[in-house]
């Protein structure tokens, strides 16, 4: 029996421990893992363990690891420039997919930046969903220094979204600072946490043979508890691995997966169809591309082709295969249109080129061609 008073007065006490640290004054001493900001400034950063401040670059970065801002402790401006800055946040890992214009490659996001190539549509659409291409951020150059390429996903078995998200439940997790949560880590906390809320459960019973009444007592510590096994405690609703999910996105009905639908919910869309609509299929097929021409003559080629539906058109061209980002140019417009035509220019003659095209429906659906070579004009 004392052992139960004990822990209720263990309870009752981190609830008004908690209560004052939430009122704690700015002036005093920032814990590591807290975000921050500056008197007056709107520059959100993560303060970590190494005692240095990481920048949000964007909004997005921000949502892919908070639901809200209700976490962010105001400190005054002299008092943030005493934590040198230690670089930018990355996405959470399993969040979100990325792409740069120079490079028509969808990457899935691992830890501490990584990045990993997905090879096909329909690797992207087992791991995100069917509407794997709105998960797609496009990163500019300049913060795509902030990431590695590592190597790429060719099989489903090789990368999980979820696990991904759950081995760092933290910044602090995914820049190394602490270690990462394994499977082996999680079942030893689900355990734990277990026998804890057997415990409270058991108390409760107690309590109320005695005709006292405490609602919802230890909730938050089992929450807490539980939080590191899924970041998602804060929803009971969130939806779980090989779960199909329909969500209102921007007054649009969709139905995705599990992960792709935690970071939906991350950036404000909600669980269920928009105002009681039932979901139409989304379109999930990507342009068809056919046709294609090259007329080069002089130090100028022509390269056109066609699509089945209006899209976009892009084309990556450069003397060294396989193309990339890095060794080869581009040219690109975002009108939709069914027939795509670029002229390249300032060619070296007698030379051979390789090219890739790239066409981008309304849906957001991309179609890449395989890559491709002409011989410019002697």
């Amino acid at each position: 029996m004392l052992t139960f008073f004990a822990l209720l007065a263990i309870l009752l006490s981190g609830v008004n421990f908690n209560s004052t640290m939430n009122q704690a004054k700015a002036s005093e001493e920032v814990a590591a893992g807290t975000v921050i900001k500056g008197s007056g400034l709107s520059t959100l950063y993560y303060l970590a363990e190494d005692g240095k401040r990481y920048v949000f670059p964007n909004d997005k970065v921000f949502f892919s690891w908070y639901d809200d801002f209700s976490q962010v402790k105001e400190v005054l401006t002299e008092e943030l420039y005493n934590y040198p800055l230690g670089g930018n946040v990355t996405y959470r890992p399993g969040a979100l997919l990325v792409k740069i214009q120079t490079d028509p490659k969808v990457y899935a996001v691992s830890e501490n930046g990584k990045l990993r190539w997905l090879k096909n549509e329909n690797i992207a659409k087992t791991l995100y969903g069917n509407n794997w291409n709105k998960l797609i951020d496009d990163v500019p150059d300049a913060f795509f220094t902030n990431y590695s390429v590592s190597e790429e996903i060719g099989d489903t078995n090789t990368f999980s979204p979820t696990e991904e998200s759950e081995s760092v439940p933290t910044i602090s997790h995914n820049r190394g600072f602490k270690a990462k949560v394994t499977a082996k880590v999680r079942t030893q906390q689900e355990k734990m946490c277990g026998q804890l809320e057997n415990a409270l459960n058991k108390l409760q019973k107690r309590l109320e043979r005695w005709n006292i009444t405490l609602p919802n007592i230890g909730d938050d510590v089992i929450e807490n508890c539980y939080g590191l096994k899924n970041d998602d405690t804060q929803n009971n609703n969130a939806p779980r691995a090989n779960e199909k999910v329909v969500l209102c996105h921007k007054g649009e009905t969709l139905t995705v997966g599990a992960a792709a639908a935690r970071a939906h919910l991350r950036h404000g869309d909600s669980l269920g169809a928009c105002n009681g609509e039932i979901p139409t299929p989304a379109d999930t097929t990507p342009p068809s591309i056919s046709q294609i021409s090259v007329v080069a003559t002089g130090t100028i080629a022509s390269v056109s082709w066609t699509t089945n539906e209006a899209a976009t058109g892009k084309i990556s061209f450069g003397t060294i295969s396989p193309i990339t980002g890095a060794n080869s140019n581009y040219l690109a417009t975002d009108t939709l249109s069914t027939l795509h035509t670029f002229e390249l220019t300032g060619l070296a003659t007698g030379t051979k080129y390789y090219y890739l095209l790239e066409s981008k429906d309304a849906a957001n659906n991309i179609a890449t061609s395989a890559e491709l070579f002409f011989n410019s004009a002697e």
